[in-house]
């Protein structure tokens, strides 16, 4: 009996605690807090200071984000290389319209030079005056988080130095309205020519049970199409590596056409010996 009274006395206990909970009454205290400052950063300069571009214009390893859905496009109509570049807004808000300043800053592509000299890798060329265009300032728009600006290379000056140049320029932001991140307010953007132009090459192997059935091993480099042409009448193939059944024994010259992103095209062609 003694235990059944303590457990009910327990019981009682517990609901007016849960009781007097939502009796009392709590007053929220709201107060002003102070949020870090914005700044502002260009997330091409993200990690290094370099925005490389050395391949045809593909997604390799991270898929493009807002302000940079790809890293470059050419409009041969205007004979125009664009690579998309933005200024992002960092901070709790996005509040506030203000203006950010583009400069032109050859002190990082001449410091990456420099090591280039003590690595004894050759210099890259300063993109010269009249060749690029770039907006000397941006509006970031309240509300938004980034501001997209184009850097535009002439066209031509890319393919006349293609493939052996890696050409290049920098830039850098700033801002009387908002702090500038240092580390990532300065971007070198580089091009490596060599992906201007393709290079076609392939390989092959006779299949070992019925050597008229051939295997092509595409090893072609900057190319963003293909054409096969076998050299037996066949129709002509845009396969990136191919599998050939020809009809006859014989020698066949094989015709591998590559074409690049920018319209250049290269040919390779070998004579191969095919039989049973």
């Amino acid at each position: 009996m003694d235990k059944i009274i303590k457990n009910q006395k327990s019981k009682i206990i517990n609901c007016l605690v849960i009781l007097s909970l939502f009796a009392c009454n709590y007053d929220t205290d709201y107060r002003d807090a102070d949020y870090p400052d914005q700044s502002i950063y260009m997330p091409a300069a993200y990690p290094d200071g370099q925005f490389v571009i050395d391949d045809i214009n593909r997604v390799i390893g991270d898929l493009p984000f807002a302000g940079n859905p790809y890293r470059y496009v050419a409009d041969e109509a205007k004979r125009e290389f664009r690579v998309p570049l933005s200024v992002y807004r960092a901070g709790v808000n996005r509040k506030g319209a203000f203006t950010v300043n583009i400069h032109l800053y050859p002190g990082i592509v001449e410091s990456i030079n420099e090591q280039l000299e003590e690595d004894s890798k050759p210099r890259m060329l300063f993109v010269p005056s009249g060749k690029f265009s770039i907006v000397n300032s941006v509006e970031m728009k309240d509300g938004e988080v980034f501001a997209p600006f184009d850097l535009v290379i002439d066209l031509d000056y890319l393919i006349d130095n293609a493939p052996d140049e890696i050409v290049a320029l920098g830039l850098e932001i700033s801002s009387a309205q908002r702090i500038v991140n240092p580390d990532l307010s300065k971007v070198a953007v580089m091009i490596n020519t060599k992906f201007v132009k393709p290079t076609a090459n392939f390989e092959f192997t006779p299949d070992p049970g019925y050597g008229r059935i051939v295997y092509f091993r595409n090893t072609s480099i900057m190319a963003k199409s293909y054409q096969w042409d076998f050299g037996d009448g066949t129709p002509l193939s845009d396969e990136a590596s191919p599998v050939h059944f020809f009809a006859i024994n014989g020698a066949y010259t094989v015709k591998l056409t590559a074409t690049g992103y920018l319209g250049a095209v290269d040919v390779k062609t070998l004579t191969i010996d095919v039989s049973e």
